[in-house]
């Protein structure tokens, strides 16, 4: 159930919220652990809730995961209990989404509950990847340090996606935008000119011809053209849900040129990483694997790697599934092979991804230096022959006159 109360902070203040609990008493010993003075608390009854659609679609941003947990690091080497630094942060965040996720986790803590199983209750802030080395710090007795390593790596997964996302996401809007002035054109600016091309009845050049009926296309079938659109990107999603659909896809993105060659690395860097942190956290090799693999993000790697923890519940190697792999470099195998016979997995890994951070940065660079004269020639010769199209006929009419 949930309820709305209002209540006094312990510095005076008045707070208005909401809270999820099981009854009306345990909202109220939650409000109290919470050293709120309680004026009124009441059942929100509601049949639409629209909280529970906007949770669907709201995020945790990564800063903000960076940011919690850096200071939980640092109140807990403060010497404040765990319970403690993370009522603290909850009074600090400005967020109300993750603001009501850190008071949940807070209360469960504090009623006995593990830190690492009240963050496993919200799997969309929290990865696995995430929560077990938060348990693994549990366990050790380390936890300071295993919040700290995960502020810089969900600072350095963050970093590096953004990098590769800029690169993609730049084409893209350009292209868009193109397409969408383009549009534009054809639906309000090449209608007027046939009309006046038709009064003065100019003999139209081939691309003007072309011009037209693609402009009358459009203008006479705009509504059926923004259906088709909703329902071809409706259409895509549904498929690139399915476990067929999100394996050819991934596939596709990893052959398709000139961005194949950069996702590769990237993958890779994230894999690296991803393993090179669990195993040097003390988790299992094979839950280790198991983790990396959930939060690959690409379903071709997430089952090459998914093949090396199968290959080693059977006694055999690590790299073994990577050596067989198109999409592994050469090189990886190798170094996971090395690591194994060295025992220094976690440190050779983390050479990997070091190696293949950069290689991204270079190959951003280098993509970005190769698109952008790319799209000047595209979008160039588009305007050309739309301006060429136009021009001609009003260069005819001139003559006659």
């Amino acid at each position: 159930m949930k309820f709305k109360y209002r209540a006094i902070t312990i510095s005076g203040n008045e707070q208005v919220g909401k809270i999820e609990a099981s009854g009306q008493e345990k909202a109220v010993e939650l409000l109290q652990k919470h050293r709120l003075v309680i004026v009124s608390i009441d059942p929100i009854k509601e049949w639409f809730s629209f909280a529970k659609i906007s949770s669907v679609v709201r995020r945790v941003s990564s800063k903000k995961i960076v940011m919690f947990s850096k200071e939980l690091s640092i109140l807990l080497s403060s010497g404040v209990s765990l319970v403690e630094a993370l009522r603290i942060q909850y009074e600090q965040e400005e967020s109300a989404f993750f603001k009501e996720q850190i008071f949940a986790i807070a209360s469960m803590v504090d009623d006995g509950d593990s830190f690492s199983n009240a963050l496993s209750h919200f799997p969309k802030t929290f990865s696995d990847f995430y929560i077990n080395i938060v348990r693994s710090g549990e366990i050790s007795g380390k936890m300071q340090e295993a919040l700290l390593h995960l502020a810089d790596y969900v600072e350095k997964n963050y970093m590096l996606a953004s990098k590769v996302k800029n690169a993609l996401l730049y084409p893209a809007v350009i292209l868009i935008g193109f397409a969408g002035m383009g549009a534009a054109m054809m639906i309000f600016v090449v209608p007027q000119l046939t009309a006046i091309f038709k009064e003065n009845e100019v003999e139209l050049p081939l691309a003007t011809k072309v011009l037209v009926a693609v402009s009358d296309f459009m203008s006479n079938n705009l509504v059926l053209l923004l259906v088709g659109i909703v329902a071809f990107v409706y259409i895509f999603k549904a498929y690139a849900k399915t476990k067929s659909g999100k394996e050819k896809i991934d596939t596709l993105m990893l052959t398709l040129p000139p961005f194949s060659s950069l996702l590769k690395k990237f993958y890779v860097a994230r894999f690296s990483e991803n393993l090179s942190i669990l195993v040097g956290s003390g988790v299992p090799i094979i839950d280790a694997l198991q983790i990396s693999g959930d939060v690959a993000g690409n379903g071709v790697y997430k089952k090459v790697i998914y093949s090396s923890a199968d290959e080693v519940r059977i006694g055999g190697s690590v790299a073994y599934a990577f050596e067989r792999s198109d999409f592994v470099p050469t090189m990886v195998s190798k170094m996971l092979k090395i690591g194994e016979k060295t025992g220094k997995l976690d440190s050779v890994l983390r050479d990997v991804a070091d190696f293949y951070t950069k290689e991204v940065d270079i190959a951003v660079d280098g993509l970005t230096a190769i698109i952008e004269p790319i799209l000047i020639f595209v979008l160039g010769a588009g305007v050309a022959v739309i301006a060429l199209a136009i021009m001609l006929p009003i260069y005819q009419m001139s003559e006659i006159i």
